[in-house]
Formats: structure tokens, sequence, C-alpha cells
């Protein structure tokens, strides 16, 4: 079927006076310049912090890192290519190389020389950098903190004045200053965040590492009350647990900062005594795990060893408190069961080089474990067999004699430290009924291994054995 000429011509008529009456699209010409342009960057030049800064494609990182090896770092063939973003783009390199292009005395020369010429804003760009790396052991950043200084008028008055402030352009003395602003309480990673730098970009950095370690060398020499270890494990929880080793910087200043923070930090609360200890336990926890375990000992081997010793004696202590609690809760109709046990091994306290709790069967959730995770974090461990889920223990080493002291009437295991049969310490699988067995259930036999119970006397024969075995008496 066909429309008629007549209605076609009728329809054709009509869109035609349709379309006729609605405005032609309006055309949108782009202009050269925004009237608000100059506003913006006299609010940027007046209350900027940090510029805008997007990190360059990862190809062009490439390239350019590709051309720096090719030319072992002389930045003067990369000019003579007039390729400017690539040589923007040193910038990003410069400390992260594995090359270690901040060690180059001739690549930092030529690269300032270059940005000094050709890059009006490279000392805005290159503030942040050089914040963020701020490692006074570099060469490039004990190049480039005074050479920023010498052109402060390039930078914002947001940015100058935080230099000023902090005396950014003068390394040494911008991280100490850094530091002993945490160990008083000031706000300088908000202050630092106000900046436009996110906070992960921060506590990843190197500069922040830097700060640690002059942490650390000061807290060896302070001796007032500080907030100091809460701080950091506020500060640093979102890394989350052995923040330093997530953060970057060279391998030397990543270890340099660990070990003086631990070192400083236990120097410091040995002075300061509870409940420092507490909380600077919990934050070594964090920062580099417990020294009695095996998969941290690693971590503790760059410590100095008289700094761990301390901290095992300090964990010690906690772990037989922290035995008699778990008992407590466990054999809560006994209080007086209890108390005479705890009175009998607090006389040896000073005596016990090592200690470890042992709670009931693995994997049952009880009480005891709830007060031990409460008190210990996960340094404790539960017997995996033969026992009951209200069971518990405590091992210490006496002297030359390791003691199993147990709940209940489960009696006292004396062995000779470093017997090869038994178990190791801080171990996480024991057995309780093998532990028994292995040991002579004849007390004044001449076996190595024996048990003895607390039978009518057995403060007075548990205290000859002990004198008799190690000499020591309470």
């Amino acid at each position: 079927m066909t429309l008629s000429d007549d209605h076609a011509d009728a329809s054709q008529c009509s869109l035609k006076a349709a379309l006729s009456k609605s405005g032609k699209p309006g055309r949108f010409i782009p202009p050269r310049s925004f009237a608000i342009e100059p506003v913006v960057r006299a609010l940027e030049q007046r209350f900027g912090g940090v510029p805008v800064d997007l990190s360059p494609p990862r190809d062009l990182l490439k390239e350019t890192e590709e051309r720096l090896i090719a030319w072992e770092g002389d930045i003067s063939r990369l000019d003579l290519k007039l390729d400017p973003k690539q040589l923007k783009a040193v910038r990003y390199r410069l400390w992260a190389s594995p090359r270690e292009w901040s060690e180059n005395d001739r690549l930092i020369n030529d690269y300032l020389h270059w940005v000094d010429q050709k890059w009006r804003i490279g000392p805005r760009r290159l503030w942040v950098h050089y914040l963020l790396n701020m490692d006074p052991g570099s060469l490039a950043t004990r190049r480039l903190g005074p050479w920023l200084g010498t052109r402060a008028d390039r930078l914002t008055p947001t940015l100058r004045d935080f230099s000023e402030k902090w005396t950014l352009f003068e390394p040494h003395h911008a991280i100490a200053k850094l530091a002993q602003s945490l160990l008083t309480g000031a706000e300088v990673i908000p202050e630092i965040e106000g900046l436009r730098i996110g906070r992960e970009t921060l506590l990843k950095s190197a500069f922040l590492l830097s700060v640690l370690e002059s942490l650390g060398q000061q807290l060896r020499g302070y001796d007032q009350a500080s907030g100091i270890a809460g701080t950091l494990k506020s500060l640093l929880a979102d890394l989350g647990e052995t923040p330093t080793y997530k953060m970057q910087g060279s391998a030397d200043l990543r270890q340099s900062a660990l070990k003086s923070l631990v070192e400083g930090l236990v120097a410091w609360t040995e002075r300061q005594g509870q409940p420092a200890i507490v909380q600077t336990l919990d934050l070594l926890y964090f920062l580099i795990g417990d020294p009695r375990l095996p998969q941290c000992q690693g971590r503790w081997k760059l410590i100095a060893t008289a700094v761990r010793e301390t901290v095992e004696r300090w964990l010690t202590k906690i772990t037989i408190d922290a035995f008699f609690r778990v008992m407590l809760e466990i054999d809560a109709s006994k209080p007086w069961m209890v108390s005479e046990r705890e009175h009998f091994w607090r006389r040896y306290q000073n005596s016990i080089s090592n200690a470890w709790l042992i709670t009931g069967v693995k994997g049952r959730a009880t009480k005891g474990q709830a007060v031990a995770r409460k008190l210990l974090g996960e340094s404790f461990s539960a017997f995996e067999s033969g026992a009951l889920a209200d069971h518990c223990a405590l091992r210490i080493q006496l002297g030359s004699q390791v003691i199993l002291e147990m709940n209940y009437d489960g009696g006292t295991l004396f062995w000779p430290a470093g017997d090869g049969v038994m178990p190791r310490f801080y171990g996480d699988r024991y057995d309780r009924t093998k532990l028994r067995n292995l040991c002579n259930a004849r007390w004044d036999s001449d076996a190595p291994r024996f048990r003895m119970t607390h039978q009518g006397k057995w403060q007075e024969r548990y205290r000859d054995k002990i004198r008799d075995l190690t000499g020591i008496d309470p």
C-alpha cells in the first residue's frame, strides 16, 4: 500500500513546519582561556600545597630507566634527544631505581642544572619527591635540600612555610625535629597530609623510615614519660604487622630504622618500667614479632643481643603472670591451690630464664585460652593431645633444669636443659601424656627425667630437689 501524492505532500509540509519551529542546536566553542583561571592560579599560589603530580605512564618510566642505564646516567644525552618528558620523569627514578641513581653525583648535578634552566615549576614538582624520599644518608637528599632552599621563592607559600617551620632543607635537622614532634605528641602527620599528600604514600615513604630511625636514637637518652608506643601503633596500623618491611627506601635504611627504633624503645622502656613495658611489648610484637618464636628470630638477628635478652626477660615475667591468671580462671573453685603454687614459684622468678604457657586442647576455645590470648597475643601454645580443655601448664628453665608445672593433679616434670628427647621451647605442639610418660614416676631415683607431685609438704621436697640439681635456693 502507498500513500497518495496529496497525503505525502501534506505530511512533508507538516514535518517542515514542525522542524522550522525548533531552534538550531547550539554549538559550544571553548575559549582559549577561562576568566576564572587567574583566580584559580592566585588561590593556588596563596594556599596551595603539593601540586597535583600524576605519575607518568609505566612505559615512560621504563623508557627513562633504560636510557639512563644505556648512557650510564649521562643526562646530557637525554637533553640532546630533546625529550623533556623523559627528563621530567627522572625524578621518579632518582630514588626508586635499583641502580641507585640517588648516589650518582654527575646525574644529580646535571639534572638539577637542567631543571634550573628549563623547568620553571621544577622545584615545586621536586619538593614532594625530596620530602617522601628524605634520607640524610642519600647523596640526592643532601644535594637537593640546599638546592631547594635557594629556590624557595619558586614554591607556594604553604610549602615555604612548612619547609621553614621544620628546617626541611637541612635534612639531618629536619628529621631530628620531626622525630622529636612524634615523641612529644605533636600532630605532624596530619599536618603533612594537609599538604595533599596521601596517608598511605606518607606511611610507606623513606621519609618516615628516617624519622623512625632518628626517633630510636632520641629514645636512648629520653627519660620523660611518653605515649610513643601507642602513637606509633596507631600511626602504622594501616600497614599491618612488620610495617617497616613494607616501607620504601633502601634496604640499609629499612634495617637501620628498625634496629634503631627497637633498641631505643627498649632502652627507654627499661627506665620507665610498668606499664610502659606492657605497651612497648605490644608495639614490638607488631613491629618485629616475639623474639622467642622461630619465625621471628631472623628479624631479631640485627638487634643487639643485650636488647633481645631484655625483651625476653620481660616476656618471661609476663608469661609467668599469665599462667597464674589462666590457672585461676580454670581452677576458680580452688583459689587456695593456685595461691600456694604461685607463692612457691614466684620465689624463683628472678632465676627463671625462659617461660612458655601451654593451654588446653588445641582448637577448643576455653576461658583459659581467652585469658591467655588477651595477655599474650599469640605467644603461647596448646596441648595437641593427651589433655582436657581445662588443662594448662607452665614450662620454665631454671638453671640447668627445664620444669613443666601442670595444673590440677598433673604434677611437675623435670628434665635437663638440652635433652634431645624432650620437645624444644616455644613449640606449637605438645602431647601431655607423652611428656608424662617420658618422665620417671620416681623423683628420688637417678633418672634424668622425673615427675614430682603436689602432695604433703611438697614445697620442701621441690625446694630441696631444685637446690640439689641447680644450686639455686630462693
